[in-house]
């Protein structure tokens, strides 16, 4: 029996996270706290895929920063636009 990677349990977490996106986008009428949970949720989800299925974690400094920051600027977009 293989045993799963570290890659694997990451992939499993971002399964599990869409899916608790998923509920939360069918169960609940208030669409701006939806919006401001799923908004979190995918800046966990960014830093996760940055740090280990982009490998950045080792990278350069500057570069990770970068794509760092693409995955907090947009998704407080999306929080501001939701109180718009």
């Amino acid at each position: 029996m293989k045993y799963l990677g570290k890659l694997e349990y990451y992939l499993l977490a971002l399964i599990a996270i869409t899916l608790f996106n998923t509920f939360l986008g069918e169960q609940f009428a208030s669409t701006a706290l939806v919006n401001v949970l799923i908004a979190f949720t995918v800046i966990y989800k960014g830093f996760v895929v940055i740090d280990n299925f982009m490998e950045l974690k080792a990278a350069n400094k500057n570069l990770r920063f970068l794509m760092r920051l693409y995955f907090i600027i947009f998704p407080l977009m999306i929080i501001i636009s939701a109180f718009y």
